[in-house]
């Protein structure tokens, strides 16, 4: 049966310790027997992310696998997602704070968890039991780790974040052997890895990369860490990037993290990439409107015929964003239908050509129905790119994984 992802709300961490290996996926997820579905919903497919999976490795090997599912793994649901891909093998994840790696120990997902940004002091517990990763790329985040590990009087396993090029966080290059070397010497801190982010422009991924090797080799032999420097783009730009380890995230999802222009055409082919995302409304009502009238709020160009017009349950609050006016498009009867109007919780679309289409019909926002498909570059350009599109769906609108 398909499972629907509850995105559990009680508040992050309060220092109730458990095992993390004791944790199920009990409190994260219902069996799904009815699921409200206005506001929409999103079915996710476990066989097109572990199609996915696979076409990743063919394309990294002999790098491994980290996953990054932050942001809620970019609005898809980490903890249905990290497990799926548990199941696939994967043992790396990455998120961006402490309170996502929390959730993700509660979904039962056991590998290691790197936490990419932020973590504050009252983060101490969750740090300390739940056996996480974390990013130091400062003197002040190594100082406030270090108190942490001292009051337990052990180690904790670090990733040291160098900025390479793209001006964010991270430790300047330039100094990165150097604050290595002391972390090594004066802190109960272990480092477990290396990394550096791309900024997505050819010529200054050359440079990051040249910058990142030439600080390995300025390293002892000895120094065991492993290094990271691609996600998604980069996967599908420069090959020889890939490292030790490298962390896909949306194309995980079967979606190009750019304009495929972007993207190396042969790699982008390789991969093979399915859409694991199908996201699905109904149909309230359809109606015909005269020739003449207006549809939705505001001053608009009257109707050039008489038109059947369907409202849809889904609106801008459920993070709908298609555009009016002729440029967005729904799949209703496997017809392309035109968005006329959007609002908070309703979308009114141009049925006409779907003679049959009735209340209760599902429309589909992304994806595909019958021979037709909405891909994600129908809808990216008007959320302002592939991932705030995905990461703009609300927590409330189910994820079912089938």
């Amino acid at each position: 049966m398909a499972e629907v992802d509850s995105h559990d709300s009680r508040p992050p961490w309060q220092g109730n310790v458990q095992d993390p290996r004791s944790l199920t996926a009990e409190p994260m997820t219902t069996t799904a027997t009815k699921t409200k579905e206005y506001g929409g919903w999103l079915e996710l497919s476990r066989s097109a992310l572990h199609h996915n999976l696979a076409g990743v490795r063919r394309l990294v090997a002999p790098a491994q696998i980290m996953a990054v599912v932050k942001a809620d793994a970019y609005g898809a649901g980490a903890a249905g997602m990290a497990r799926v891909l548990q199941d696939g093998g994967v043992t790396r994840f990455a998120v961006a704070t402490v309170d996502e790696a929390v959730a993700l120990r509660e979904a039962g997902i056991h590998g290691d968890i790197l936490c990419l940004t932020y973590f504050d002091p009252s983060d101490a517990e969750a740090i300390r039991h739940l056996n996480l990763t974390l990013t130091v790329f400062s003197e002040s985040s190594v100082s406030t780790l270090a108190a942490i590990a001292g009051g337990s009087g052990g180690r904790l396993r670090v990733w040291v974040k160098v900025d390479t090029g793209l001006s964010r966080l991270g430790v300047p290059v330039e100094e990165a052997a150097e604050f290595i070397d002391g972390m090594v010497r004066d802190t109960p801190l272990d480092i477990t890895g290396i990394y550096s982010t791309l900024s997505e422009d050819r010529d200054r991924d050359r440079q990051q990369l040249a910058r990142l090797l030439t600080l390995r080799q300025q390293l002892p032999a000895t120094f065991g860490a492993v290094w990271s420097l691609v996600s998604s783009h980069g996967i599908l730009t420069m090959p020889e990037s890939c490292l030790d380890i490298v962390r896909p995230g949306v194309m995980l999802l079967g979606f190009p993290p750019s304009e495929r222009s972007r993207m190396d055409p042969h790699r982008l082919a390789r991969a093979e990439l399915r859409s694991v995302v199908r996201w699905k409304t109904r149909i309230a009502g359809v109606k015909t409107v005269a020739a003449g009238e207006q549809v939705g709020y505001g001053q608009r160009l009257p109707l050039a015929a008489n038109t059947r017009v369907a409202s849809l349950m889904v609106g801008w609050s459920d993070g709908y964003s298609g555009s009016p006016e002729g440029e967005g498009c729904v799949l209703v009867g496997g017809h392309r239908c035109a968005v006329l109007a959007l609002s908070a919780n309703t979308t009114l679309v141009d049925v006409t050509a779907s003679d049959a289409a009735r209340a209760g019909d599902e429309a589909v926002l992304l994806g595909r129905q019958s021979d037709a498909e909405i891909g994600v570059e129908d809808l990216a350009g008007a959320a302002g790119g592939v991932y705030r599109m995905l990461a703009g769906i609300p927590a409330r609108v189910p994820r079912i994984w089938t």
